[in-house]
């Protein structure tokens, strides 16, 4: 109890003074409901949550030759172990992406801001990661591979879509 009250104490002077106005409750109030979010272990797994019946949705609907009416490829398992992989190591507080299936068997995550704000990447069975991006009038485009760990240029590519 006196552990609880001690780190109540230090939440409270962390996030400031109490005011007497309504206002001033309000906005701490909100501190605190936003303090307590971020206690939530699932806060931290919401990106999984959101994508991975999406991504098995796809999967499941994608495992057959042919599945888009015109002769795709099927999407293996490895495929989807791959895309898995990726998901599973992005940083906390990474926006969701769209996720399909490509006719040459790829799974494909997009980050999508804007037409001119825009990320497409495409996961192998190989692990190797083929991305295509717009920001406003420039292009990157290429291939990094996965080995494990989230290509730096990856993340950086991610965070670019967002960033103004």
């Amino acid at each position: 109890m006196i552990k609880e009250m001690a780190a109540t104490v230090a939440l409270v002077s962390s996030l400031g003074t109490i005011g007497y106005s309504d206002s001033a409750k309000y906005v701490y109030d909100q501190k605190i409901n936003s303090y307590n979010e971020l206690q939530i272990p699932e806060f931290y797994f919401s990106l999984m949550k959101r994508v991975m019946p999406e991504l098995h949705a796809i999967a499941h609907e994608t495992s057959e030759a042919g599945w888009d009416g015109y002769g795709a490829l099927p999407v293996h398992n490895e495929t989807v172990e791959q895309a898995q992989s990726f998901l599973e190591l992005l940083p906390n507080g990474i926006p969701s992406p769209s996720i399909g299936a490509e006719p040459d068997g790829q799974i494909t995550f997009e980050w999508y801001k804007s037409s001119r704000r825009t990320l497409s990447i495409s996961v192998s069975p190989t692990g190797e990661l083929h991305y295509a991006a717009l920001f406003g009038l420039s292009k990157a485009y290429g291939t990094e591979t996965f080995y494990g760990d989230v290509p730096e240029k990856i993340l950086e590519l991610i965070d670019r879509v967002y960033s103004i």
